[in-house]
């Protein structure tokens, strides 16, 4: 097993220039990370502020890591978070099934290797956290898993409808489930691992009743030896405590508004499309009605509950929030503010998507007279099946090719090298000579008749598309003479450039556990994988 650490120059979007040049949008941050002494600066900040909710949490988390199995090193972790210095590198995502796409488990890699890191820079303790978004209530975007029928990524999807619910509280059908993972492990290739990792999805899905408990019990199977904690945003318990930063969320709704706005356009001023683009009158709040997630609106001085007919004014729902503050949750501007009231954190670990929208939350976080939280690139990578691997030597080639979707490209390549035949030209020398030995002929049979000048069109089209016929016939002839070897490109490409996208995106993590067992991402993480926003690729 190997690491190879690709050139940042491949880096597309706001994150190539986060990366490579991170003073063109230095203003949109408060923190430089690629500056030396970043970490102390931001842990003296820290110390200046008062997290009185500490213990509080730290009870809440000890609660919800009691029933895990394997818990010693998130208990530890846990008891190391309760010091007062204690600090946390943070990241977070949906309640994806099967743990979700592959960049799920990047991020807690991520926040793992940059915890333990930090805590040597700063000889003070730092904790891996994990938020699993247990409000959110779009399960179309984690209710389905890509498998591989023949050369192609299919989707399976999980016969479960969204009603609304969020994935913390909507119950899994088990006959459902069932029937989804069966499918789902017909459609691995069975190794030596596929047996332990059906006992242990097994034992999962029995446990869990909820989406993100199923969620939450996989994921601690990929990384309890490091002791990642988990905080699902949706405990009941924990919006307990969050109660007082939504109460100031409600009061400063307006000015909450005016920012958001003036965010996100001084960062499309820079040339970037909006990341956010809600409407103005959004409270960046959601309330649960009648067991359904909904959005806030504010205008006017009064609170509206999107398409419910519900109206409060800012006593009535600060009021709310004393008597049911689990009704309340946060959208993607206020979530970042929730996490920067709620926990000591060090650094953000974001992928490119969340990086340029928090790009956007400076003045937001100043209106709580709060520094952005420093924001670190996820891991991204790409893994390589041996037999991948085996054909890249023997072809000489590099996986980085294929990685960013130029695999058609060497594959033709290749195949033009194996053969002496110009089919193309001597195609197109033959269609030429036809038409202008045709066209007089064609411009006789105008003269004499217009119908026979039709007849001129059509014959000519015919003729040609002879050619074209044969040029067809003769290409196809010599590409099953090389199937062989084309097929193997097809699998470099199907498996480094899944669907023309990036593999950590398509493919979710049990397709790699399968291939290289359950404590792969441990060994990884042992490996110590470079964290510089370089895509690396992991050859398994």
């Amino acid at each position: 097993m190997r690491i190879e650490a690709l050139d940042t120059g491949r880096l597309t979007g706001f994150l190539a220039e986060y990366v490579n040049q991170p003073d063109q949008c230095s203003d949109l941050f408060s923190y430089r990370w690629k500056t030396n002494g970043w970490e102390q600066e931001r842990s003296e900040d820290l110390a200046k502020r008062s997290f009185s909710h500490r213990q509080a949490l730290c009870r809440l988390l000890e609660a919800r890591h009691a029933p895990l199995r394997k818990r010693e090193a998130c208990m530890d972790n846990i008891h190391k978070l309760k010091q007062e210095n204690a600090l946390v590198v943070v990241a977070g995502q949906q309640a994806g099934l099967m743990t979700g796409p592959l960049y799920t488990a990047y991020k807690a890699m991520s926040v793992i290797l940059l915890a333990k890191q930090y805590e040597e820079t700063l000889n003070q303790p730092v904790v891996p956290l994990f938020w699993i978004a247990g409000e959110d209530h779009d399960l179309d975007e984690v209710r389905y898993v890509h498998y591989l029928k023949g050369d192609t990524w299919k989707k399976l999807m999980f016969g479960d409808e969204p009603n609304g619910e969020a994935a913390s509280t909507k119950v899994l059908p088990k006959k459902e489930l069932d029937a989804f993972l069966a499918k789902l492990f017909a459609s691995l290739p069975e190794t030596s691992y596929t047996n332990t990792l059906k006992a242990i999805v097994r034992q999962a899905a029995a446990t869990a009743s909820t989406y993100t408990e199923f969620f939450k019990l996989l994921m601690h199977e990929l990384f309890y030896r490091e002791g990642l904690l988990f905080l699902d945003s949706n405990d009941p318990e924990l919006r307990a405590i969050e109660r007082p930063f939504f109460k100031q969320l409600i009061r400063k709704v307006d000015a909450l508004q005016e920012c958001q706005a003036a965010g996100e356009a001084r960062f499309v001023e820079k040339g970037y499309p909006s990341p956010i683009a809600t409407e103005k009158q959004n409270a960046h709040l959601f309330y649960t009605l009648d067991g359904k997630r909904r959005r806030l609106d504010y205008e006017a001085g009064r609170f509206y509950v999107r398409e419910a007919g519900r109206q409060f004014t800012k006593d009535e729902l600060l009021a709310e929030v004393d008597s049911h503050p689990q009704r309340f949750s946060n959208n993607v501007v206020t979530r970042p503010l929730m996490q920067e009231w709620l926990l000591p954190t060090l650094a953000f670990v974001a992928g490119p998507g969340e990086l340029a929208y928090w790009a956007t939350l400076k003045d937001v976080f100043a209106l709580f007279d709060y520094k952005l939280t420093p924001i670190i690139p996820r891991l991204s990578a790409t893994f390589v099946p041996c037999r991948v691997e085996k054909h890249l030597r023997e072809r000489k080639e590099a996986a980085e090719t294929y990685i960013f979707g130029e695999g058609e490209k060497l594959k033709e390549a290749w195949l033009a090298s194996q053969h002496s035949y110009p089919v193309a030209q001597r195609a197109q020398a033959a269609a030429e000579a036809i038409e202008a030995a045709h066209l007089p002929f064609r411009e006789l049979a105008g003269e004499i008749s217009p119908t026979l000048e039709k007849m001129g069109e059509k014959n000519r089209a015919f003729i040609q598309g002879q050619i074209a016929f044969l040029k067809e016939r003769m290409e196809r002839e010599i590409r099953e003479q090389h199937q062989v070897g084309l097929s193997k490109y097809d699998e470099a490409m199907t498996w480094l450039r899944p669907k023309d996208a990036p593999q950590e995106r398509i493919l979710h993590s049990f397709i790699l556990l399968n291939t290289a067992g359950i404590d792969i991402f441990s060994r990884l993480l042992e490996k110590n994988p470079p964290h510089t926003g370089a895509h690396l690729v992991f050859y398994v």
